[in-house]
C-alpha cells in the first residue's frame, strides 16, 4: 500500500515537472515569435518620437551603423508603400546589417520639427521624409535627393536597393563634405520662417485631413491641399538645389546659379 503510493505520488511529480518544463518551453518560444514577428517598418503613434530618435542615434552610433529616420503616416500612400518596400527580404537585410532605423509617425501633419532640425533640416516637406544620417556627427548624408521620396511608391525596388547601398559605402572623404556643411545665416533664417508658415498650414490642414479620414470630407480640403502641397514642394525645390551648388565647389564655372531665397504671396487663409 505505501510503495503503490509512492508509485504514485512519483509519477504524479514527474507529470507536474513535466509540464511546467512544457510551460517554460513555449513561454520561450513564444517570447521569440513575438520579437520575431514585431514590424518595425510602420508608423505607429509615440508618446515621445524625438526621444524615439535619440535612443535610436544612440544605438546607430554604438552599432557603427548608420541612422535611418523616416517621418511618415499609415494615412499616406507613398508612407506605406516604402514600408513595403523596406519589408521585402532584399531590403531588410539591407537595413538590418547597416542601418538603424526608426519610423516616426506624424499624425494629421503634427508638428516634427525637433526631430527635422536636430539634423539641420527645417521640416518635413513631404511625406514620407527620409534621412540618413551619419549618427556620430548628426551629418544628414542624403541632403540633396530628399526629395524623391515623395513619391516613394512609384520608386522600384532595385533603385531601393541601391539608393541604401550607397550611403554603407561612403569614404570618410566622401562623407566630409556633408559632415562640414553649414547653411548661411540668410538661409538659416530663410528656412526658419518659410518652415514656421508650412507648419502653420499643416496646423489647418489637419484637423480636416482627420475627418477626412474618419468618412468626412470637409468643404475646402482639396483647395487647401493642393496650395500648400505648391508651397512646400517649391521650397524642398530650392533648399536642395542650394545644398547642391554648396556641395559641388565645381559645379557652374563660376557662374552664381544658386537660386534665390524666393518670398511667397500669403496663403488663401492669411487673407481673411
Amino acid at each position: 500500500m505505501q510503495n503503490i503510493f509512492f508509485f504514485h505520488q512519483s509519477s504524479f511529480i514527474k507529470r507536474c515537472l513535466t509540464f511546467v518544463t512544457l510551460i517554460t518551453a513555449f513561454s520561450a518560444l513564444n517570447g521569440c515569435v513575438s520579437t520575431q514577428n514585431e514590424d518595425p517598418y510602420t508608423y505607429t503613434p509615440s508618446t515621445s518620437p524625438y526621444q524615439d530618435v535619440i535612443d535610436a542615434q544612440q544605438r546607430a552610433e554604438e552599432q557603427s551603423k548608420l541612422l535611418l529616420v523616416v517621418l511618415g503616416a499609415q494615412w499616406c500612400h507613398d508612407s506605406t508603400g516604402l514600408a513595403q518596400r523596406f519589408a521585402t527580404k532584399e531590403m531588410d537585410l539591407i537595413l538590418r546589417a547597416h542601418y538603424e532605423t526608426v519610423f516616426v509617425d506624424v499624425g494629421t501633419l503634427e508638428d516634427r520639427r525637433n526631430i527635422t532640425e536636430r539634423f539641420d533640416y527645417p521640416i518635413y516637406y513631404a511625406t514620407p521624409t527620409v534621412m540618413v544620417v551619419e549618427p556620430k556627427t548628426s551629418a544628414l548624408l542624403n541632403r540633396t535627393s530628399m526629395d524623391i521620396w515623395g513619391r516613394a511608391d512609384s520608386i522600384s525596388l532595385s533603385e531601393y536597393i541601391q539608393y541604401f547601398s550607397r550611403f554603407p559605402a561612403m569614404t570618410t572623404a566622401q562623407k566630409a563634405p556633408f559632415i562640414n556643411w553649414q547653411a548661411t545665416d540668410e538661409e538659416e533664417i530663410y528656412n526658419k520662417e518659410q518652415a514656421l508658415r508650412l507648419q502653420s498650414a499643416y496646423d489647418k490642414l489637419g484637423p480636416m485631413l482627420a475627418q477626412d479620414l474618419q468618412g468626412n470630407t470637409p468643404e475646402g480640403l482639396n483647395e487647401l491641399w493642393k496650395e500648400t502641397k505648391g508651397f512646400r514642394t517649391e521650397l524642398q525645390k530650392t533648399l536642395i538645389k542650394r545644398a547642391e551648388l554648396s556641395l559641388d565647389s565645381e559645379n557652374g564655372n563660376g557662374v552664381n546659379t544658386t537660386p534665390a531665397l524666393r518670398h511667397y504671396n500669403p496663403f488663401s487663409w492669411e487673407h481673411n
